[in-house]
C-alpha cells in the first residue's frame, strides 16, 4: 500500500491524541503542568525569602530560600530531565548565594552555613577549550612530590593557569580556607581506607569542601554523590536525611568508591577519577571505542564528555597548587581536627529548642548536623553531634567522635 505524506502527518496526528508523548514516565502535557506548579510554589518561597530578608528576619528568609530549594528536590520530578526546570534550579541557586555573599560582607548573620550553595564544578564542567586557550598555560616548575601517578598534560598546566590567574583563582582560595575544617578528617580516612591522601583534594573541585553544594546533576555534598551511587555505597537518603552532606560519612564512602575504582582500572588514577565523576559505564565505553585505556589519549580524542575532560585536569592542578601554595600565591590554612560530641536523642526532636538548652545558635547546631534536611531529628532514636565540652549541658555522658561506617546512623 502506497501512503501520501499528508496521510502519514494525519496519521502522525491520531496517534500522538491516542498515544500521549511520555517523559519521566507521565504524559509530557502533565508533566509541564507539574513543572509549572512546582516553579510556582519555589518562587513563593523565593520572594517569602527575599521579603523576611529585606526585613532583617535573616533566620526566617533563610528557612524560606531553603523551603524553596526543597520544593524542587523533594519532587519526584528528576531536575535533568526537564531542561525549564534545571534552568530555574540553577537561577535559584544562584540568586540564593547572592544574600548569603551579602549577609556575610554586611556581618548581617541568619545564615552561617547555607544549606544549598552551587558546586563549582557547574562552572568548571562548562569551560570550552577555547575558554581555557584563552587562559593560556602555566609554564612553573612543579618541584613537589605526590603519592599517587600520574602522568601531566598541556590542559593540567591550562588549568593551574585558571586557578592562579584566571576566573578560577576565586574559587580556589574560597575552597582553601574552607578545607582546614575537613582536611585533616579526610586524610585520616582515604589513609585508612587505603587511597592516596593526596586526592582529599578532589573536594576542592566537587564542592570547594562545602557539604551543602548542590549541583544541577543533583549531586549533594563535600563529595558530590548523585543518589544512586550515595545508596549504593551506604548513605541514607529520606525525607529527614541525606547522609550525602554527612561529612564523616559521605568522606568513608568517596574513599571507598575511589579504590574501588582503582582497583577497576589497575591503579590508574586518572581513569579512576574520570569514573568517579562520569561513571564507570562512560569510561569503560570510552575505552571500548577507543581501544586505549591511555587517558589522555581518550581526552585527545574526544571519547569523554566535556564535563569529564575538564574534571581530571582540574583535579590534578588543584592537586599541584595545594601541594605548592606559596609558590602559586596561596596560604593553606592550618588543619585541625573535625571534633565534636554527641547525644543519644530517643524521640523525633527539632534542634532549635535543643540549641536553646545548649545556649549556641540554631545554624550552629544544624552545622554539626548538615545530613539533618529539616533541622529536625526522623522519627525514632538518633545520634545528634553537639560542640564539643557540650555533653554535661545536656546530661549525658562524654562520647568521642569517631568515623563511622557509612548506613550505621538510624
Amino acid at each position: 500500500m502506497i501512503f501520501r505524506k499528508s496521510q502519514f502527518v494525519l496519521i502522525a496526528v491520531l496517534a500522538l491524541c491516542v498515544f500521549p508523548v511520555m517523559v519521566n514516565g507521565q504524559p509530557q502535557e502533565a508533566k509541564q503542568v507539574e513543572v509549572n506548579r512546582i516553579i510556582a510554589s519555589a518562587q513563593m518561597h523565593y520572594q517569602k525569602g527575599e521579603q523576611a530578608y529585606a526585613a532583617g528576619q535573616y533566620d526566617l528568609a533563610r528557612r524560606e530560600f531553603d523551603q524553596a530549594v526543597d520544593t524542587i528536590l523533594i519532587d519526584a520530578i528528576d531536575i535533568r530531565s526537564d531542561d525549564r526546570l534545571r534552568v530555574f534550579y540553577r537561577e535559584l541557586i544562584e540568586k540564593i548565594n547572592h544574600y548569603q555573599i551579602a549577609a556575610l560582607e554586611e556581618k548581617s548573620g541568619g545564615f552561617h552555613e547555607q544549606r544549598y550553595e552551587p558546586s563549582p564544578l557547574d562552572k568548571i564542567a562548562s569551560l570550552s577549550d577555547a575558554d581555557l586557550d584563552e587562559v593560556g598555560a602555566d609554564e612553573t616548575d612543579v618541584a613537589a612530590r605526590f603519592n599517587f601517578d600520574f602522568n601531566s598534560a598541556y590542559p593540567v598546566k591550562q588549568f593551574i593557569s585558571y586557578f592562579t590567574r584566571g576566573r578560577g583563582r576565586a574559587t580556589m582560595e574560597a575552597g582553601l580556607q574552607r578545607s582546614g575544617r575537613f582536611r585533616e578528617m579526610a586524610e585520616r580516612i582515604f589513609k585508612q581506607e587505603g587511597v592516596p591522601t593526596d586526592l582529599i583534594w578532589l573536594a576542592q573541585i566537587e564542592s570547594s569542601w562545602n557539604p551543602y553544594a548542590y549541583s544541577s546533576a543533583a549531586a549533594k555534598g563535600i563529595w558530590q554523590f548523585v543518589p544512586s551511587t550515595g545508596t549504593r555505597f551506604g548513605l541514607a537518603q529520606n525525607y529527614w536525611v541525606d547522609e550525602r552532606s554527612n561529612p564523616e560519612k559521605s568522606t568513608i564512602a568517596a574513599a571507598r568508591y575511589l579504590k574501588w575504582l582503582a582497583n577497576r582500572y589497575r591503579n590508574d588514577w586518572t581513569l579512576a577519577l574520570a569514573a568517579y565523576n562520569t561513571g564507570e559505564g562512560n569510561v569503560d565505553s570510552a575505552i571500548a571505542r577507543a581501544g586505549t585505556r591511555d587517558f589522555w589519549k581518550l581526552h585527545r580524542g574526544g571519547y569523554l564528555a566535556q564535563e569529564t575532560r575538564n574534571y581530571v585536569p582540574a583535579i590534578l592542578a588543584v592537586v599541584t597548587i595545594a601541594k605548592n601554595a606559596k609558590q602559586y600565591g596561596f596560604e593553606v590554612p592550618q588543619a585541625y581536627p573535625y571534633r565534636y560530641e554527641t547525644r543519644l536523642v530517643t524521640s523525633q526532636t527539632d534542634l532549635r529548642p535543643l540549641s536553646k538548652k545548649l545556649k549556641i545558635t540554631y545554624n550552629a547546631l544544624l552545622d554539626l548536623n548538615p545530613e539533618l534536611q529539616r533541622g529536625v531529628t526522623p522519627p525514632g532514636k538518633h545520634v545528634v553531634r553537639i560542640p564539643a565540652g557540650m555533653v554535661k549541658t545536656v546530661e549525658k555522658k562524654p562520647a568521642e567522635s569517631e568515623a563511622a561506617p557509612p548506613g550505621d546512623q538510624n
